[in-house]
């Protein structure tokens, strides 16, 4: 009886642990707060537009079309006015996360997949890019340390998921007193209404939603 209360336990902890390392991975960071008046900089950051996430069946091919199009157009605006542009790729390293992302995302994301890299269709060569573990692209310090460096205090954000990366980056980065600019047009998020909503937290929390320009 005595084995059977352990393993039970066990099992427990276990599935605790494994909510616990979703909840991470899907939860905005937080950080010191920048002093945006030194930071005149702007940066375009195009988030987990890889191929291993823009061939998932959710999307519609125009929906996906435009997105394309639309971070193409955004990129363009940023190279004619001089702003960097960063790619955040997600990449799931650890052995945990590369398990959970087997079991329930096909291991989309998984180092050594073959789709890891950027879709080809968007032709993008980014300034400087970065790779994510979890949904805030902030979980990765080389990027703060690169927007300090570039004195960068505003940041463009476009990619996919809307609900999820993208929701998750810009709440990291208006935790850290960024100024947070997105386009929804070159916003890609399976799941519509939800999209809706999180659109209208992020205009609460001082993100300026509309088309952008560099």
């Amino acid at each position: 009886m005595s084995f059977l209360w352990i393993f039970a336990a066990g099992i427990v902890i276990a599935a605790l642990y494994i909510l616990l390392e979703i909840r991470k991975i899907g939860s905005p960071t937080k950080g010191p707060v920048i002093e945006r008046a030194t930071r005149p900089g702007t940066a375009l950051v195009v988030i987990d537009m890889q191929t291993d996430f823009t061939s998932l069946p959710v999307w519609q091919s125009p929906q996906l079309d435009t997105a394309i199009e639309n971070i193409g157009t955004a990129v363009d605006a940023a190279r004619q006015a001089g702003v960097p542009v960063i790619a955040i790729r997600q990449v799931y390293k650890a052995g945990l996360a590369r398990l959970l992302n087997g079991w329930f995302n096909q291991g989309r994301g998984n180092a050594g997949s073959t789709g890891i890299g950027l879709d080809p269709r968007l032709g993008l060569v980014p300034d400087i890019e970065f790779e994510k573990s979890m949904g805030d692209a902030f979980s990765e310090p080389a990027l703060e340390r690169y927007l300090e460096e570039n004195r960068i205090g505003t940041l463009i954000l476009t990619g996919l998921d809307g609900c999820h990366c993208v929701k998750n980056t810009a709440f990291g980065a208006l935790n850290r007193g960024y100024a947070v600019r997105i386009d929804p047009k070159a916003v890609l998020a399976a799941n519509d209404a939800e999209w809706s909503k999180v659109q209208q937290n992020l205009t609460a929390a001082g993100a300026e939603l509309g088309a952008t320009e560099a």
